[in-house]
């Protein structure tokens, strides 16, 4: 590591704590993720000076994330989850939807083509839609920069409304921890197993650095498996460390290049977020699911952020968990293929259109 970055690591680490010790005292949702992502935006903006953020320690604090909403999971949470698929994937199906038709219309307003549209408005799956975009030969920068716009929008917008308009009465919530008892430091080789199976199959299960280590720590909790609680404060650092992965992905230099188009797809992402908060009643009144529950379990992601609002709003981080992990897969596995046989249609279509 050369000192050029060792120093702008330094500042952007520091920029974090600071970020996050200030949301901590204000009392905002998620402070060691949102803090850090908000003063790091403010200190480019201001000094337009560069951040950096390490890789390795993102892909480490995954991990931890993955850990920490796996140890909400008790024996009932599978069985619990089950009633709810199938109301959950209708209602998940159709904001996905809902999101690629409003993005598709959008594009006959703007000069914005719409498979670039329509890639960047897909609610998750950001990695996952840039490799697709790539294929497909869409403006792989534009895609960036909408789901860019969709990811700050949703990062700020749903958990500020979970914890100050859907919140149950105090007493009410989920814990993050359960009342079993602690394990023994040889439990320790389930989290050493679970980030080595998570790095290792990172190609094959999608973001699996988290979601290995939430599920062998959900099905270890479930089995009665007493873990050794790890401390607090690796959970925070791990979420400081999210925060700063997020603060320093964002690109003002690409959102100045958007210019106008940065307003209509902010537009969007905020009809998303209403939509997702419909459909989040409707599955409350449909289920048994409590209502901050439904709501963050439908939100448009991502899966980390809505299990740890879970938690503060009073729902149950891991039935969220599971069920945006499912919603996830969805994305990830199924709408790429979709995407493949409509966007060459949408091509040919627009191609006979300038012809005639």
């Amino acid at each position: 590591m050369n000192k050029f970055r060792f120093i702008k690591l330094s500042i952007s680490y520091m920029i974090a704590v600071i970020g996050g010790a200030a949301f901590h005292l204000l009392h905002f949702p998620l402070p060691w993720i949102l803090g850090p992502v908000t003063f790091l935006l403010l200190y480019k903006i201001t000094t337009q000076q560069p951040t950096d953020a390490s890789l390795k320690l993102r892909n480490i604090s995954f991990g931890f994330l993955g850990i920490q909403i796996g140890g909400t999971f008790t024996a009932n949470t599978f069985i619990n989850v089950t009633p709810y698929l199938l109301p959950y994937t209708i209602f998940t199906l159709i904001l996905i939807a809902i999101s690629l038709l409003n993005a598709y219309f959008l594009s006959k307003v703007i000069e914005v083509d719409a498979k670039t549209s329509m890639l960047g408005s897909v609610p998750g799956g950001l990695s996952a839609m840039l490799a697709l975009s790539e294929s497909l030969k869409g403006n792989t920068v534009l895609v960036t920069i909408i789901q860019t716009i969709r990811l700050v929008t949703i990062l700020f917008v749903i958990p500020f409304a979970a914890t100050h308009f859907f919140v149950r009465e105090a007493g009410q919530g989920v814990p993050v921890s359960t009342t079993a008892p602690p394990g023994e430091w040889y439990t320790l080789v389930i989290y050493i197993a679970a980030f080595v199976f998570g790095s290792l199959l990172q190609k094959r299960v999608p973001a699996s650095l988290v979601i290995i280590p939430m599920l062998m720590t959900g099905i270890s909790r479930a089995f009665g498996i007493p873990l050794l609680e790890l401390p607090a404060m690796l959970f925070i650092l791990a979420q400081l460390s999210l925060g700063v992965y997020l603060g320093n992905s964002v690109s003002i230099t690409d959102l100045v290049k958007a210019g106008r188009y940065c307003l209509y797809y902010f537009i969007l992402a905020l009809l998303l977020i209403g939509m997702s908060f419909g459909f989040g009643v409707l599955l409350s009144e449909w289920t048994s699911m409590s209502l901050p529950t439904a709501i963050l379990s439908i939100a448009p992601g991502g899966l980390i952020e809505m299990a740890l609002t879970a938690d503060e709003a009073g729902g149950d981080p891991s039935i969220v968990s599971s069920l945006q992990m499912i919603r996830l897969l969805m994305i990830v596995l199924i709408l790429p293929f979709v995407l493949q046989c409509v966007l060459p249609k949408l091509d040919k279509e627009k191609l006979e259109a300038e012809r005639s």
